[in-house]
């Protein structure tokens, strides 16, 4: 597909559509002794507890589908090449799914049958990873507690068994963080992609909530319908938080230390950071040009830049650093980017960039962002790093703050000249 100078639309070259982004979920260990803290026959209890209470309350009780017996279970975890966790076994056990209930076992979220499990679909995932919607300024945060669940968006080992119709699921996590155990429950699906996020340390645990709201009376009745108010843990919205104008320190510390995504403009310097230990994605705007100099302490993955002038020589001193947005009106250097191992995607369209050709160095990149004449700059070196995804601006992009580009994506090389 030919480009000028003259067109007006940015186009996104997707070189290698089989790239997926480094998964950070990949990069962690699990847990030390991995041991799980479901019960099955704690859970055979509490689910029979569950169902007379149900009973009481509505005054009938609902008919169960049949019982797994033990060849579906066994050709199940022969199909996930995962074994389910014993409480959730037991519970197959004696009813596959929920069927037609009135009210789910799982509290709103209908228990899926053991052929569902096999067979639920990903699109929500796959259209999150379209390079159109800028998967790479959106890391994978850190759920709550930390390290209780992998930094990923799905994993093999995150079977999905209830679901809340909405495009989001219960799931029992078999292969979780190094603070969790096999078996806890998360929640996974659309909401979850930046993020999933943590519910309770096994099935067992979750059911046992669920009978104690009812033993208080923690739930509001729709005819025959309840809904538990059982304070369940909901999405970790605490550790993302957005900004919108520099934060002094106190607000800094009433947001909370969990913080992991902050956004603030008109920045002077960072010191607000000093109370937020563990943002992992910072965008930063300024007419001037803050002092960087705390983000080289910072274990930051995502940095966005929009100043005047931009020093990479701090930043980079966080050998973290995986992704990274420059917005200049002055020449920024790359040279310190040679010292970035993971760095994979970098974004220099909006900056005049004063060595250019220390691009072909950086053999790790996969995604980059420049301007035609950047482009056809670079095009003329040799060896450049393998790129899967090259996106391309007719001329320097007018950033807004925050907001994305409104890309035409093509799957083919970009060229190298132009007519």
């Amino acid at each position: 597909m030919a480009t000028s100078s003259r067109q007006k639309v940015p186009v996104l070259y997707v070189i290698d559509e089989g790239f997926v982004p480094p998964d950070r979920g990949d990069e962690q260990e699990g847990p030390q002794p991995a041991v799980p803290a479901g019960d099955p026959d704690e859970a055979v209890r509490l689910f029979h507890r569950y169902r007379q209470l149900m009973a009481q309350i509505l005054g009938f009780e609902e008919e169960l589908p049949a019982p797994a017996n033990e060849e579906d279970l066994a050709a199940v975890e022969e199909e996930l090449r995962v074994a389910l966790p014993a409480d959730l076994r037991a519970l197959y056990r004696l009813a596959n799914g929920d069927g037609d209930l009135i009210n789910p076992l799982f509290d709103r979220h209908p228990w899926v049958t053991l052929d569902e499990i096999c067979d639920l679909e990903t699109e929500w995932l796959d259209i999150s990873r379209e390079w159109e919607y800028e998967q790479w300024r959106r890391p994978v945060f850190d759920a709550t507690p930390p390290g209780t669940v992998r930094r990923s968006a799905l994993r093999p080992g995150w079977i999905r068994f209830a679901e809340d119709t909405g495009g989001n699921w219960l799931a029992v996590d078999m292969d979780p963080g190094p603070n969790g155990r096999p078996g806890q429950v998360i929640e996974v699906g659309v909401d979850c992609t930046e993020g999933s996020a943590y519910v309770a340390d096994s099935v067992t645990a979750f059911l046992r909530h669920l009978v104690e709201a009812l033993e208080r009376g923690d739930y509001r009745r729709h005819e025959e319908s309840l809904w538990i108010e059982s304070e369940l843990p909901a999405l970790p919205e605490a550790t993302m938080h957005y900004y919108d104008g520099p934060p002094s320190r106190e607000r800094a510390e009433q947001a909370g230390p969990r913080v992991q995504d902050v956004r603030v403009t008109e920045v002077e310097d960072c010191a607000f950071l000093d109370v937020l230990p563990e943002v992992l994605s910072l965008v930063l705007s300024s007419k001037g040009s803050a002092d960087l100099t705390v983000l080289g302490d910072r274990p930051l993955e995502h940095l966005e830049l929009d100043m005047e002038t931009v020093d990479l020589t701090a930043p980079t001193r966080n050998r973290e650093l995986r992704s990274l947005s420059v917005t200049s009106a002055r020449p920024v250097e790359l040279a310190p980017l040679r010292a970035l191992p993971h760095l994979w995607a970098l974004d220099v369209a909006a900056a005049p960039v004063a060595d250019l050709a220390t691009l072909a160095e950086l053999k790790g990149l996969r995604y980059l962002e420049v301007t035609q004449d950047q482009w056809r700059e670079l095009s003329q070196l040799d060896d450049l790093p393998p790129f899967a995804v090259v996106g391309i601006h007719p001329d320097r992009p007018e950033r807004e703050f925050p907001g994305g580009t409104a890309w035409e994506t093509t799957y083919a090389e970009p060229p190298t000249s132009t007519p």
